[in-house]
């Protein structure tokens, strides 16, 4: 009996460990997460040309990988930006995003702890140089055909990914949000030269 006993309240309480620790909730810090994939999905191969560059023509295959650690389902966009190196990008202390207005958006559903992979396939359609500056015209992003005016003075570009994230009360998407106790952002860049 005394075997028995030394034997059965330790495996108990193991047990007992076990079913408590997997069926309590445990708090987890809530967070989402954006990066840019070269054409081989990995953190290089933007570019078909050395130096950055992208001519006119050029179809580039990029990869947006997105992460929801939120604890439930998030309805998304990713905004898509194109700035010259001296316009302002997302504000990261104050959480407030380039005042530039989007040029294109991809909206997905994503569910909690999962990642997706949303294809962006961008090429430069036309451009205008002038004495001191050179000017993107159009732009095909994921077989669209964009109308823009962005002017460099070094031919330096930058595309800017913001996600924003859909706000069931306020019914609109927003650029922040709270995160357990603090407001979070996310945006990345690729710089490129035309």
């Amino acid at each position: 009996m005394k075997q028995f006993i030394m034997i059965t309240v330790p495996l108990v309480a193991v047990a007992l460990s076990i079913a408590y620790a997997s069926t309590t909730p445990r708090e987890f810090e809530r967070f989402m997460s954006m990066s840019i994939l070269g054409s081989n999905m990995m953190l290089d191969n933007y570019y078909l040309t050395p130096n950055d560059m992208v001519r006119v023509g050029d179809e580039l295959q990029w990869y947006i990988q997105i992460y929801n650690r939120m604890g439930y389902s998030e309805y998304l966009a990713v905004r898509v930006k194109v700035l010259n190196s001296t316009e302002e990008i997302p504000d990261d202390n104050n959480h407030i995003p380039s005042p530039k207005e989007h040029i294109f958006e991809i909206r997905e559903f994503i569910m909690h702890n999962q990642t997706i992979t949303i294809p962006l396939k961008w090429s430069i359609d036309t451009i205008e140089r002038n004495e001191d500056s050179i000017s993107i015209k159009k732009m095909k992003i994921n077989d669209k055909m964009i109308e823009l005016d962005s002017n460099s003075i070094n031919g330096k570009f930058r595309i800017v990914l913001e996600l924003w994230r859909y706000n069931i009360d306020k019914h609109e998407f927003e650029f922040a949000w709270m995160s357990n106790i603090d407001k979070r952002s996310v945006w990345n860049q690729i710089w490129f030269n035309v």
